[in-house]
């Protein structure tokens, strides 16, 4: 099935699809969003989980770039994060983060070290199939406990 974005953040962001749930499409759309979209985004996650069906993360990262994410702003993204916890523990089952740039999925990994207490689980891949045989596979383990 094709991806179809549906949801924007204010600026663009940051981008969502529904059209394949429990997969949840998100694309970043340039180098690193503002904390102001970031929040827009995640409050969006929150509306979407808030259901409770099960959700799939499949992030696009090919243009994120977090070079230019200074330490006062990773703080922020982690609070962020922290805020939204709860809400979108229940319903998550793992999220899959695609990038072709080897630093990046290095620093995404360290960002899941940091915010590790009680999440789901969550990888980085170089491509997209990839990323979705694990998600299915991910799925497959919460479907069958």
């Amino acid at each position: 099935m094709t991806r179809k974005i549906v949801w924007h953040t204010s600026k663009r962001a940051i981008s969502l699809g529904i059209s394949r749930r429990p997969i949840i499409d998100v694309v970043y759309n340039g180098p690193v969003p503002a904390m102001p979209e970031y929040e827009e985004a995640f409050a969006e996650y929150a509306r979407i989980v808030s259901d409770g069906k099960p959700v799939l993360w499949l992030i696009d990262m090919s243009t994120f770039n977090p070079l230019g994410i200074d330490g006062k702003t990773r703080k922020a993204a982690s609070e962020v994060f922290f805020r939204y916890q709860a809400a979108l523990q229940a319903a998550s089952v793992a999220e899959a983060r695609v990038t072709q740039h080897m630093l990046t999925r290095c620093i995404l990994t360290a960002f899941d070290w940091v915010t590790n207490a009680n999440k789901w689980p969550c990888q980085q891949f170089e491509g997209m199939a990839e990323a979705e045989a694990w998600l299915s596979r991910q799925f497959g383990k919460r479907t069958h406990r």
